[in-house]
């Protein structure tokens, strides 16, 4: 397998929110997105109707990230396609695309 090249790497934070926020407008090829450690709730991220869970089957119940976990490598063409939503005010993620 061959190394990928990417020419531009940025890291950045992104504050929680109790409704559903959409992640900032940045480029990139690949992206890990990361709950803050120091969180004390749930974050969850999703497309543009990502809920919390409430305990009913349904398609928008976001992926969720405890404290300090984090999503595998994500290929994908810009952070704004995922949105993010958390129970507890004031947490939030960490992220670091590649481009």
């Amino acid at each position: 397998m061959q190394p990928f090249n990417y020419e531009t790497i940025q890291t950045g934070e992104i504050a929680g929110s109790l409704s559903v926020r959409q992640l900032p407008d940045i480029p990139c090829s690949m992206v890990k997105i990361k709950a803050k450690g120091a969180n004390t709730g749930r974050v969850y991220i999703g497309g543009a109707s990502v809920t919390v869970p409430n305990g009913n089957t349904n398609v928008t119940t976001g992926f969720e990230l405890a404290a300090g976990a984090d999503t595998d490598w994500m290929g994908l063409e810009n952070l704004n396609k995922l949105y993010s939503i958390c129970n507890t005010g004031g947490d939030g993620l960490i992220y670091i695309a590649l481009m």
